[in-house]
């Protein structure tokens, strides 16, 4: 049976590729190597593309995880990487998960994984991270803020092939209490609190600058912010309801970046309660675009 649809014309391959969506294609490509090879067009055609809509994936119950399309489309998979795990950034298709210490870049799709050094702290709370490009570049540089309550702030920052974070001491910045999101641009890393407060890291200069961020859209400050933020972006949606969550259920959310045209889009973290009167099923939750990478056996985070 396999010889039969091995033996499909080349062209009819490729017009039935071209129809199918990102999950489709991984199942495609399963069923022979003529499929596979003939899939690969199709997957190289996504990992090109920055423009997809964010897919949502839920994780935090053991391996078993849920993956929802810009449709709202259900698919269930297992991913045994992100059991007792945390994603702490999102951005082209790569999470950065934290566990206990240990970090590394995944990709949900291709199963990809690229191991990190070991981050200095083993748990992780009022935190903010983000990282400047593809881990598979040379351009890839990662940004971990923390906030201690007895030391304040630290910065960690690792460039692509080091062997160790450099640390920064923040302690000046007590004014900022809980720490949000963080984006990359412009050679620098942004990383904002839950109400106005902005920290700027230039990664030339090794500097921190505090800001406070206006309301007025048309101010000076908001005009040189290379972004849009998005607010509440799980809430905003009614994704509760949309996935089917009950009220018992409280997630944590790592946002992501989307990419356009005009203006980069980041959809800040979220933390979404369960109603008071219910006792609290615990989950979390990650919003990220739906690529797929292929990695070469010799692909690591050194040179």
């Amino acid at each position: 049976m396999t010889g039969l649809w091995s033996g499909l014309p080349a062209d009819l391959l490729s017009l039935i590729v071209d129809r199918l969506g990102l999950i489709e294609l991984l199942n495609f490509r399963g069923v022979c190597k003529t499929w596979r090879a003939a899939a690969s067009t199709g997957l190289s055609k996504i990992e090109a593309s920055a423009n997809h809509k964010p897919w949502f994936l839920i994780y935090g119950e053991n391996s078993q995880c849920h993956l929802y399309n810009e449709s709202g489309r259900r698919y269930t998979t297992s991913i045994p990487e992100l059991d007792g795990a945390t994603c702490i950034a999102s951005h082209q298709g790569w999470i950065l998960v934290f566990q206990g210490g240990s970090m590394f870049f995944y990709c949900p799709f291709s199963h990809a994984k690229i191991d990190i050094p070991t981050f200095p702290l083993s748990v992780l709370s009022n935190h903010a991270a983000a990282f400047s490009a593809p881990p598979t570049t040379l351009e890839c540089i990662v940004a971990v803020m923390h906030r201690d309550i007895i030391s304040g702030f630290s910065l960690y920052v690792l460039q692509r092939g080091a062997n160790a974070w450099a640390k920064c001491e923040l302690i000046q910045f007590y004014n900022v209490r809980e720490l949000g999101s963080a984006i990359y641009g412009n050679q620098n890393f942004y990383f904002f609190d839950k109400i106005n407060k902005l920290i700027t890291f230039c990664v030339k200069d090794k500097t921190c600058v505090q800001h406070t961020l206006l309301k007025n859209e048309n101010s000076t400050t908001i005009k040189h912010l290379p972004y849009v933020r998005s607010k509440s972006h799980f809430v905003r949606r009614n994704m509760k309801k949309k996935l089917g969550l009950g009220e018992d259920v409280s997630i944590s959310i790592c946002g992501t970046v989307v990419q356009n045209d005009s203006t980069d889009i980041i959809i800040c973290n979220e933390e979404v309660e369960s109603a008071e009167e219910f006792e609290s099923c615990y989950l979390k939750g990650v919003w990220i675009q739906p690529r797929f990478f292929h990695l070469s056996p010799n692909q690591s985070w050194s040179f």
